[in-house]
């Protein structure tokens, strides 16, 4: 009689026993699937142009996906209904979704960063919200430093809300300097000093030449522009020796840089 209890109980629940091990059986070929797949994924993305951080994120969000999938699988094998499972996942992803819309902006950002490449590690940068030196670059933001040596963490859609100026991708730069003289100053004179100036300094490239011309005439001066290019890294160094020499030599040449001044004319009435 114990026998047969025992019997018609195992009966009763082998459906239990069918429907896990057909679990764990479709639970062990996804795992294996899921590799295979994987190692397919990776070769795939090894061979294209993608920086190898957009690379390690798709290969993250690929497995996640995957094992999503073979989660709802298994369940589905147990007798958990699908749909309800799917229907709570959506409202958990849209809430997730909804709570980390500005980190999911600045991923999406940074995504568009590393594949268009505006900057790389090492330009020095100036945008609408911050100006120095690209020190690193992840998928929700990156870090600069500043010429104080200041480190800055940027969000990535802060860095893409406006315009990017990279003073860093050409080997060249022009360095454009603006010089007020007098009006009774001879400008073929103050030419030729600037132009000596220019040349005086081996960091000044001779292709393009330097250049100085009139570029305004205002209130009390004649306003000059001078430009000379250099080596991207020697600026400063060539923009720092232009604005101390060209007072210098002006001195010396008795030059008049004039300031602003305000002349009074006072008359007696009888």
């Amino acid at each position: 009689m114990a026998l047969e209890s025992f019997n018609d109980l195992l009966a009763a629940n082998m459906w239990w026993i069918k429907e896990i091990g057909a679990a764990l059986l479709i639970s062990a070929v996804g795992w294996v699937l899921i590799k295979i797949i994987m190692r397919f994924v990776v070769r795939l993305t090894a061979k294209s142009p993608l920086d190898s951080i957009i690379t390690g994120y798709l290969h993250t969000c690929v497995r996640t996906l995957l094992y999503i999938l073979l989660l709802i699988i298994v369940l589905g094998t147990l007798g958990v209904s699908v749909v309800s499972l799917v229907a709570v996942l959506s409202a958990a992803f849209a809430a997730v979704a909804l709570a980390l819309k500005d980190s999911l902006s600045n991923l999406a950002s940074g995504m568009l960063i590393i594949a268009n490449k505006p900057f790389e590690r090492g330009d020095y940068i100036e945008t609408s919200a911050v100006t120095g030196v690209v020190d690193e670059i992840h998928l929700f933001n990156c870090r600069l430093h500043t010429l104080d040596n200041k480190f800055i963490m940027v969000p990535n859609n802060t860095l893409l809300a406006g315009p990017i100026i990279n003073y860093s991708t050409a080997e060249q730069r022009r360095v454009d300097i603006t010089v007020q003289v007098a009006y009774d100053t001879d400008l073929a004179q103050a030419k030729s000093i600037l132009l000596d100036i220019a040349g005086n300094k081996p960091e000044v490239l001779a292709e393009p030449a330097p250049f100085v011309g009139v570029n305004a005439h205002g209130d009390s001066a004649v306003e000059l522009t001078f430009r000379v290019w250099c080596k991207n890294a020697d600026y400063w160094t060539v923009y720092y020796y232009l604005m101390e020499e060209i007072v210098q030599r002006f001195r010396q040449e008795n030059i008049n840089i004039p300031y602003p001044q305000l002349d009074v004319h006072m008359s007696k009435e009888a």
